[in-house]
């Protein structure tokens, strides 16, 4: 798992050569200003974000999730959002991976949590178990990238 700011996130993209893409696209959008639903930035799924509204859960309540295929960039837009984090190694058998869905859901306690901020991401590739959208509120909008792994 990666935190940090947008402003730094252009020091990431060694990490994956998709990171590229991703990061031209932080710097020429208002992300506050995107229409929501799924917006592809490169073709055949190779890199989209999912730019929604959920609703805060408690630190009980949001389960666990971690993808195979894809990492995550998560991005808080408006309001402070909590996100757990579990290394996959921990991860209970409970959580059984979909490969049609490329998720595994369900219950299991995070090792830690962060605290991201409206101007900060998350990065968590296919080690990193975490349990977004812990907060207060009915309204905590965010984008999502989601980016192929292989």
């Amino acid at each position: 798992m990666i935190h940090d700011t947008l402003s730094n996130f252009q020091r990431y993209v060694s990490l994956h050569p998709r990171f590229a893409v991703v990061a031209e696209f932080l710097r020429s959008q208002d992300l506050s200003a995107l229409a929501p639903g799924r917006v592809e930035l490169l073709p055949d799924g190779e890199i989209y974000a999912n730019v929604q509204t959920t609703t805060g859960k408690s630190a009980v309540d949001a389960p666990m999730e971690f993808h195979r295929k894809y990492i995550d960039i998560q991005v808080p837009l408006a309001t402070p959002e909590q996100m757990g984090w579990l290394p996959l190694g921990k991860a209970p058998g409970s959580l059984q991976y979909d490969d049609a869905k490329d998720a595994a859901l369900g219950p299991a306690t995070p090792t830690s949590y962060a605290t991201v901020l409206p101007g900060e991401f998350t990065i968590f590739f296919p080690t990193d178990v975490h349990a977004p959208c812990i907060g207060e509120g009915a309204s905590m909008p965010k984008v999502i990238f989601k980016v192929r792994v292989d």
